[in-house]
């Protein structure tokens, strides 16, 4: 008696064209690159619901100390969405040490990001970490879309 073979179709993740070196992601995800007006990561699914801004270590650094004001434009539209969080790709302990921030500082930008437009700031350690909570939090809010009965 043999068993049935079971397909699997690849979760597609929208990335955007701009992303220069995205990060690994599990087997099963397969990129699509668009063009997208805000964030770095969604699916299709999601689109205008959830976004994910993802950064390296350094580039957060400067978004929060010499790119502050462009960053906070960029903070300001990503207001709307539903779902949305920076990931950046490394630890907190580094963010300051690349930017030459005081610690206080970095906290403070993230609470200020979170308080005033419900976007966490998550750390996810390194490049495979970063895939990782990528496509598991673009995964989870499309399942909560489901449970909630949106098509």
């Amino acid at each position: 008696m043999s068993c049935p073979i079971t397909v699997v179709a690849p979760f597609i993740i929208y990335c955007d064209s701009r992303e220069q070196t995205p990060p690994p992601f599990p087997d099963g995800v397969r990129l699509e690159r668009v063009s997208m007006s805000e964030a770095d990561y969604t699916t299709e699914r999601l689109q205008g619901i959830a976004v994910i801004e993802r950064k390296s270590v350094p580039d957060f650094g400067g978004s929060i100390t010499r790119g502050r004001e462009r960053f906070d434009d960029e903070i300001r539209r990503l207001r709307p969405y539903r779902w949305k969080c920076i990931i950046v790709e490394g630890d907190i302990h580094d963010v300051h040490r690349s930017c030459g921030a005081h610690p206080h500082s970095v906290l403070g930008s993230i609470a200020s990001f979170y308080a005033r437009a419900d976007i966490p700031t998550i750390f996810a350690g390194n490049a495979a970490g970063c895939g990782r909570l990528i496509a598991g939090l673009l995964r989870r809010w499309e399942e909560r879309l489901t449970e909630e009965g949106a098509t």
